[in-house]
This record gives structure tokens, sequence and C-alpha cells, in this order.
């Protein structure tokens, strides 16, 4: 007998009006939260050949999770982590999962905070229910 509840966490994309203040609202407690942004686009390039910037689109997860992905014009981006030697090809939005993940992480680590933690384990969550999840655990593995 299965007594949990099916829970899908549910991804909503951020208005721009929201833009201004989200790694505030969801990182602001952590210790250098002001470069995640810068961090996370740089941390693409080094992962993705064809990222050459281009716009970011903002997520919100309905269990209190966040994260960015990249919202260019490719259907699917080849992502190599040369720490562990995995290469997958994903839509733009499991990529960004995938180096959001890696990043929290390691900025978990090196922060030492709750929030980091909290953040990796919501978004986490919303990866084992995407389409690409063995992609994306198979890229940060």
């Amino acid at each position: 007998m299965n007594t949990q509840t099916d829970y899908r966490v549910a991804v909503n994309v951020v208005s721009d009006e929201q833009r201004l203040d989200f790694w505030f609202n969801h990182f602001g407690g952590v210790k250098g939260w002001a470069t995640f942004e810068v961090v996370t686009f740089t941390t693409m390039g080094q992962f993705c050949e064809a990222y050459n910037g281009g716009y970011w689109e903002y997520c919100t997860l309905s269990n209190g999770g966040a994260f960015i992905y990249p919202d260019i014009s490719e259907a699917a981006l080849t992502l190599f982590n040369m720490h562990n030697g995995n290469e997958a090809q994903v839509s733009c939005e499991a990529a960004g999962i995938a180096v959001c993940l890696i990043l929290y992480s390691i900025w978990s680590f090196q922060t030492k905070s709750e929030v980091m933690c909290d953040r990796f384990y919501q978004l986490r969550d919303y990866a084992l229910q995407h389409p690409e999840s063995a992609a994306i655990f198979h890229l940060i593995d």
C-alpha cells in the first residue's frame, strides 16, 4: 500500500518585474549571493561550447526553490562536465537545472549555508520529476 501522495513540483517563470529581486529574494541570506548570476553564466560557458551568452529565464518552484536557464534558440545543448567526464544533450531548461544543481552544491559547501542546501534539494526534487532527469543526473553525478 502506497501512502505517499504524488506531489509534483510546479515551475513558474518569473515576470520581468520580479527579475530585479530574484537573487536577493531567494539567495540574499547567502554570503556572496550577488555573484551567483555571473558565475552561473560563466559556468554554462565552460560546460557548453555552443553557449555564447543570451537571455535567461528565471524560475521559481512551488516547493520554494529557484533556478535559471538560458532561453536561446538552440533546441538542444550539449553539456560536458569536465569534473566527471560526463556529457549529455539536453534542452535549455535541463541545462540550466544541471548547472544550477552543480553550483548550488558547491556553494552549499563553500558558504555552509542552510539556504543553499535547501535550494539544492528543492531543485533536485524538481529535477527528479523532469522528463530529462536521467541526463541531468548523468551530468551532475
